[in-house]
């Protein structure tokens, strides 16, 4: 690949783009693993009320409630992520995203952050996207903003850099 390669693109935080970098990044949940905090919560705060461990039974009730709002968190992870990022002030911005020798930088109004090639630990395709791992973070680049070239550039530089 030539090292004076260099791509740039504009593309649109928009809800279409949020729920598809949620869609590729987001980890599979299993049932008893991720409800387990709901569960102890629960259990503790039955316990609290059966066994009447408090003067009142607030502590219990409130652990209760507690467990039911963690398990609603769980359930909707997706609906609750998107909401968040569709109302936060990025929603709507136009990012500069820019691939060259020295890694992957983004630009947004005044935001700037570059992620130099000898940083990402993995390079991970999906069918729409591109992930990239550094350390135990992950960033999402689509498809859709890229072209081939670009793509085959990214993947080439992250073996190289791990290479050489």
């Amino acid at each position: 690949m030539p090292k004076d390669f260099d791509f740039t693109t504009e593309y649109t935080l928009d809800k279409a783009f949020f729920a598809e970098c949620y869609d590729q990044t987001s980890q599979p949940r299993t049932f008893p693993k991720s409800y387990l905090k709901a569960i102890i919560f629960l259990l503790f705060g039955m316990a609290l009320l059966e066994f009447e461990l408090l003067p009142n039974g607030y502590v219990g009730w409130f652990f209760v409630v507690l467990s039911v709002v963690e398990a609603a968190s769980v359930y909707f992870a997706r609906g609750w992520w998107l909401w968040r990022r569709t109302i936060s002030s990025s929603c709507g911005s136009k990012v500069q995203l820019q691939v060259n020798s020295e890694g992957v930088c983004y630009t947004s109004g005044k935001n700037s952050n570059v992620i130099k090639w000898s940083k990402i630990s993995q390079v991970e395709q999906t069918n729409l996207g591109l992930i990239l791992h550094i350390g135990k973070q992950r960033q999402y680049v689509s498809k859709s903003c890229l072209n081939d070239e670009a793509i085959d550039y990214i993947v080439a530089q992250h073996v190289e850099s791990k290479d050489g």
